[in-house]
């Protein structure tokens, strides 16, 4: 009885697929296997079939045969791919740009919590995210605040070029307008008031 009433749901959500949409799009196909999970080999294969037929102009009551079935599902399966793809660019992209500012707040810390974890001058990664650094920065920096902030390089170097770009000023003078100059950071390090293990340990002086 369960596995019948299972046939008729199945039955019900492919007839209400099948009237939707003629020819899915990889973003339909997407949506109703995720609404319909338990579903979703069906779903999957009836948009293949669905694919076939519209690009072929086949009847509905056309006989199918294994050829045309494999084809049409191959095809379905491409534009799910695609589009699984294309999502995923999109959420990277976007996780990708954030400034150091908004990283640290996602992370839950901020300069001195991280100092304190990487075992390193505050100063150093107050010049860092402030903007007072230039590139390239040191690897181990790097390597350093991509792990404890668990981010990629790709948002690390999105967000060290918008601090390039948009650097802290902090408060400007009435009468004088506030200057930065940037710094490299093999420069910032060995000017830290860090111990000189540590220092030759960030430079990399120490392997």
């Amino acid at each position: 009885m369960k596995e019948q009433t299972q046939r008729e749901n199945r039955d019900e959500v492919l007839y209400a697929f099948h009237q939707a949409y003629t020819r899915p799009s990889a973003d339909e196909i997407a949506a109703w296997t995720h609404r319909y999970p338990e579903f979703a080999a069906d779903i999957r294969a009836h948009a293949a079939v669905a694919w076939d037929w519209a690009s072929e102009g086949v009847h509905e009551a056309k006989q199918l045969d294994e050829g045309m079935l494999a084809r049409g599902y191959s095809q379905a399966l491409n534009i799910i791919f695609n589009a699984e793809q294309a999502v995923e660019k999109t959420r990277s992209v976007g996780e990708s740009q954030k400034t150091f500012a908004e990283i640290l707040s996602a992370a839950g810390k901020d300069v001195p919590t991280l100092a304190r974890e990487l075992d390193i001058s505050r100063s150093v990664l107050a010049d860092l995210f402030n903007g007072w650094m230039l590139t390239p920065v040191c690897g181990r920096l790097v390597e350093g605040v991509i792990k404890a902030l668990a981010i990629t390089r790709e948002a690390f170097d999105w967000a060290v070029t918008y601090a390039l770009q948009k650097p802290y000023l902090g408060h400007a003078k009435a009468d004088n307008a506030p200057v930065v100059k940037a710094r490299n950071c093999g420069e910032i390090i060995r000017e830290s008031s860090m111990p000189d293990e540590r220092k030759r340990y960030w430079l990399g002086e120490d392997q």
